[in-house]
């Protein structure tokens, strides 16, 4: 960015200015979050659509807090390390940096500190509501090395992943784009001559629907919790979980009655499940999956909302 372009301007407005280009960022980040979730826990994890946010709108405030997160770390590093110390520049005047630069051994710096800090931002959010708010989002409990189900070493790795894919893939086009949006919000392109407004107020409602739906959604778990506490839901639930697992149940068995004796019998049908089991397994084990542990519950009700746990006292 041109600097000389706000030269003139004094620190509390450009304060202002750059807080609200942060909320933009975090409601942009939010929202791009809570789409890649989605997808990812229909076609990999749930294997159905559910909503993986605490809120009912299409928000994911942990993705919000990482993407500015990262971009700001980047931009810290990256600006305020000496010039002859050189990082990824692809473009040219990333971070007030001209010269243009493939990859470098100190880009490793601001990748590790991006991986890290996202890391500790699971885990901040993941404790906050699993023990503030009893609703486990996520839940680590059947991988390696998990702390109380909320980080783990392979989804900790997934983040370095996503760190050196953003660095390198995503950010000198976000932080082009960033700086972009703050010379045309705030007016200062040549020759503009004022601030769009506009902008900043639909930005404003955007955000005062999702203080509406944070202010909801925690309405929402405490009536659910309060409900369970006081009539026969959860029994009357469990008890046809019960009845559906022992017509399950008697249907195999039903199933394996009518079966040809024959196959009954076939040593080689049985050898071939144990092979396979014995190869999912392995399988699990390299990604850091203990098969012989599952997740706690699970996380989501039939119309896709996080199930709230019972309180322990």
């Amino acid at each position: 960015m041109n600097l000389l372009l706000i030269e003139e301007v004094s620190a509390s407005t450009f304060a202002t200015e750059l807080f609200i280009m942060i909320a933009l960022l975090f409601l942009l980040g939010s929202c791009s979050g809570y789409l890649l979730e989605v997808l990812f826990r229909r076609f990999f994890s749930a294997k159905r659509w559910v909503n993986p946010g605490f809120m009912k709108g299409p928000y994911l405030p942990l993705y919000g807090f990482g993407l500015v997160l990262m971009f700001f770390i980047s931009y810290s590093i990256i600006r305020f390390f000496p010039n002859d110390i050189v990082f990824y520049n692809p473009l040219g005047g990333l971070f007030n940096r001209e010269e243009v630069s493939g990859p470098t051994i100190y880009d490793l710096v601001v990748i590790l500190l991006m991986a890290i800090s996202m890391i500790l931002l699971e885990f901040i959010a993941g404790l906050i509501f699993v023990k503030g708010f009893h609703v486990r989002l996520w839940d680590y409990s059947n991988m390696k090395g998990n702390i109380m189900g909320i980080i783990c070493p392979l989804f900790s790795l997934i983040w370095f992943a996503i760190s050196v894919i953003y660095y390198y893939a995503l950010n000198p086009f976000v932080y082009k784009l960033f700086w972009k949006m703050f010379k045309y919000i705030f007016g200062y392109e040549e020759g503009a001559v004022a601030a769009h407004f506009g902008l900043i107020f639909l930005l404003g409602i955007a955000y005062g629907v999702m203080l509406i739906d944070f202010i909801t959604s925690i309405d929402v778990f405490k009536k659910i919790s309060s409900a369970a506490k006081n009539s026969n839901v959860v029994a009357m639930f469990e008890k046809i979980r019960d009845e559906q697992k022992k017509q399950r149940k008697e249907f195999k068995e039903k199933m394996k009655e009518n079966i040809p004796q024959i196959f009954k019998d076939n040593k080689v049908i049985d050898e071939v499940n144990k092979k396979k089991e014995e190869a999912i397994n392995k399988l699990k084990e390299v990604v850091l999956v203990d098969p012989s542990k599952t997740s706690t519950k699970e996380n989501y009700d039939e119309s896709g909302r996080p199930i709230k746990e019972e309180v322990k006292k």
